[in-house]
């Protein structure tokens, strides 16, 4: 397998719903178009999850969405409802909290069943997974197996692979562009808490990194059949001690006279520096 001799990134988008933050996404929207990139857009089939709650619903949201796959988008499902509903960090342990995580297999596998309806009304193909809260275990696995899903965008490692099981795996490291020698990075977005200034960063970035774009069916033609090895061991090692110091400093180090060491560790791996 050849692989790009350049870095390549993929974009992805969570939290999108019918109540999601319209008057920064419609900017973000914008850029997207006119630069060409193809994000991964995780949408929440029926949100009940109050905190994504920003703007009146949009009446006209799942014509969006149908817009959005058309132009060559690609749709992941983000969960069912949205809905915490245990306290399971699940199988790469970022947030302990699931909608997911900690459920029988057949629970795990009706919620999923139930989602895949709604995107089947809707005339919606959804090509990949996308926890909420990064949280599910394998039960999750083997329930999204069960309902003919294997594509997953999660976890820890240099390069996309598929596993014995025939999983793909596309995984997702981090939350901000970052120079990088190699790999196949997912930066994660969550554009509900942006302000103006965040769209303005956004579009610098999407110009800065311009030609290191690819998009999922991209990603999946070079890496489908690609298998894990020590390089993605190595590489996870390294991003899990990198969150765990990270959120260790931004939860404990609160002299401002040196963050030049918090950022230095936090920000690579998108965990921000606690101010407060």
């Amino acid at each position: 397998m050849k692989q790009p001799p350049t870095p390549r990134f993929l974009l992805r988008f969570d939290d999108v719903c019918p109540t999601m933050k319209w008057s920064v996404w419609n900017d973000v929207e914008n850029i997207l178009i006119k630069s060409g990139v193809k994000p991964i857009l995780a949408v929440v089939p029926d949100n009940r999850d109050e905190e994504l709650v920003l703007d009146p619903p949009d009446a006209n949201f799942w014509t969006r969405v149908r817009a959005w796959q058309e132009r060559g988008w690609t749709i992941g499902l983000h969960g069912y409802q949205h809905r915490y509903v245990t306290k399971e960090a699940g199988l790469f342990g970022r947030i302990a909290r699931s909608e997911f995580a900690g459920l029988p297999l057949d629970v795990q596998e009706a919620k999923l069943r139930n989602a895949l309806q709604i995107f089947h009304r809707e005339n919606v193909v959804p090509e990949l997974w996308v926890a909420p809260a990064h949280s599910f275990d394998a039960n999750t696995v083997a329930a999204l197996s069960n309902v003919g899903m294997r594509t997953i965008s999660d976890g820890y490692a240099l390069y996309p692979y598929e596993d014995l099981d025939g999983i793909t795996w596309i995984p997702q490291q981090v939350g901000r562009f970052r120079n990088m020698p190699f790999g196949v990075w997912t930066i994660c977005h969550h554009i509900n808490d942006w302000t103006s200034r965040d769209v303005a960063q956004f579009g610098q970035d999407i110009s800065r990194f311009a030609r290191q774009f690819a998009s999922m069916p991209q990603i999946l033609e070079c890496y489908q059949r690609r298998r894990r090895n020590w390089l993605d061991a190595g590489t996870s090692s390294f991003l899990r001690w990198g969150r765990r110091t990270g959120r260790f400093l931004r939860e404990n180090l609160k002299n401002e006279a040196a963050p030049s060491a918090v950022e230095k560790v936090c920000e690579p791996f998108g965990v921000p520096r606690k101010t407060s």
